[in-house]
């Protein structure tokens, strides 16, 4: 109790984190009961539902295009990780490395500006560049005597798109834990390494990236965990209904939302039972990152 009463004011200052996780995490889960009930929505709750045990699990996985949206999902995932994971660590180390502190807060906020912006009016920005035949690509393709792109009816290419649209939206922003941990970083380390002859570069792979790891490993280990998720809002955004790209751009989110904005009350229960699978899968993703980061030696999320 009398750690409590110093403390107070940091406890009153968590409580509406709390209660937004409460309500917006915790209070809805009972929802995860529809997975395994016939739906009905007259009934007075869903607890009145007949109980049909995991028969809408067994929907979902003899679904002939299950397997093609979770290749695509965790095909999107996977060259995210790869390319978008890193990139905004490079990045604040380049930007740590700017001396003018005018030029260095011009160059964050401008960085910053993407992720600000929406996925819809991303994708009117896209189909500037994209469009068949006044788009800005294939005009360039054409002055070099190339041939025109039909970018919306490549589903090969679309891959591609969604991660560097990606890349691009979210690079900026991704540098704020990064910098904020250079930092913390103790400035005696770099005067000693500058006296021992160290460069920038020398300076950068030993001392910082050193210092910032537990920071690194923690975004690592929350990154391996939505690989099974996806980007619904991106994909449907850029892409929409387009049949002919969704040999790459179908994911189990656009599934979800194509159930539910169907109308029959019978697909609630089935895309239920998809987010369900989503979260237990990202759970184990995490817990496995998270023991694997620890037995390496790095501090994991707990």
């Amino acid at each position: 109790m009398s750690y409590l009463r110093q403390n107070g004011g940091y406890y009153l200052m968590l409580l509406p984190g709390y209660l937004i996780l409460l309500l917006f995490s915790f209070i809805p889960m009972y929802g995860l009961y529809l997975a395994f009930v016939d739906y009905n929505p007259l009934l007075p709750s869903i607890f009145d539902n007949t109980f049909l045990g995991t028969y809408w699990f067994e929907v979902m996985f003899t679904r002939p295009d299950m397997w093609k949206m979770v290749r695509n999902t965790l095909l999107l995932n996977l060259m995210k990780l790869l390319i978008c994971f890193p990139a905004p660590v490079v990045l604040a180390l380049l930007i740590n490395e700017i001396r003018s502190k005018v030029f260095k807060r011009v160059f964050q906020t401008v960085s910053y500006l993407p992720n600000f912006i929406s996925w819809v009016i991303v994708s009117g920005m896209l189909l500037i560049f994209l469009d068949t035949d006044n788009g800005l690509f294939n005009q360039l393709i054409l002055l070099f005597g190339g041939e025109p792109v039909s970018w919306y009816s490549d589903a090969s290419k679309w891959r591609w798109i969604l991660v560097l649209t990606n890349l691009w939206k979210s690079v900026g922003w991704g540098t704020i834990m990064f910098l904020a941990a250079m930092t913390a970083v103790d400035k005696g380390l770099y005067e000693a390494a500058y006296v021992d002859g160290a460069g920038r570069l020398r300076q950068a792979v030993s001392i910082t990236l050193p210092s910032i790891a537990p920071t690194i490993t923690i975004t690592l280990i929350l990154t391996v965990g939505k690989l099974f998720s996806d980007d619904f809002d991106q994909i449907y955004s850029l892409v929409g209904d387009n049949p002919i790209l969704a040999e790459t751009t179908q994911v189990i989110g656009t599934q979800i939302y194509a159930n539910v904005n169907g109308g029959a009350y019978g697909e609630f229960p089935l895309s239920t039972a998809y987010g369900l699978v989503q979260g237990i899968i990202s759970l184990i993703l995490i817990l496995l990152s998270n023991f694997a980061v620890k037995r390496m030696g790095q501090e994991g999320i707990w």
